[in-house]
């Protein structure tokens, strides 16, 4: 898998609009009505010239698109290095209507997610500090039982949990 910026530029911005219609299509809905407040935030981000501290990052499977998020780096009151913040995080049309998709899919883009952000955060974005906005009850479930392991690791200096974020230092 891939996780990298998408952005009108590069193409992927109009291939992601252009999969996950037909995906839609597919399952008898509409690209317009399918998570049109989170698109539309992504939106200029995705459009405009790429910045430094913002851009819309998607997972690919090397054919789909199977994820999509807002990065964003700042300073940010209460911390002394820059933070990235993971937003508006969206999976593919195809987790919202297929009946097929198992628990296991969602960890997997998840993971996947999760390690392309820290990993953004060390080559892109630059920040000692990471913070993810969990989207469901099942994200937060997903990190309070990796939660041990995440702190364990020689790679994150500490690892919390506050209401519907996960707080990473690095």
């Amino acid at each position: 898998m891939e996780f990298k910026r998408i952005s009108r530029e590069n193409g992927d911005w109009n291939k992601l609009w252009t999969s996950w219609d037909t995906i839609c299509s597919e399952y008898g809905e509409t690209f317009q009505d399918f998570a049109s407040s989170s698109l539309e935030v992504l939106r200029p981000l995705a459009e405009s010239p790429q910045t430094a501290s913002a851009g819309v990052f998607a997972l690919f499977d090397g054919v789909s698109i199977l994820a999509v998020c807002q990065l964003n780096v700042a300073f940010i009151k209460g911390y002394d290095k820059k933070v990235l913040r993971l937003r508006h995080l969206l999976l593919s049309p195809k987790y919202d209507y297929s009946d097929d998709i198992t628990v296991e899919d969602y960890v997997n883009i998840l993971s996947e997610m999760f390690a392309g952000t820290i990993s953004c955060a060390k080559e892109e974005l630059f920040a000692k500090h990471v913070k993810l906005h969990l989207q469901s009850p099942a994200d937060r479930e997903f990190f309070n039982k990796i939660q041990e392991n995440l702190e364990q690791s020689a790679t994150f200096s500490s690892v919390k949990m506050h209401g519907a974020w996960l707080y990473i230092d690095l």
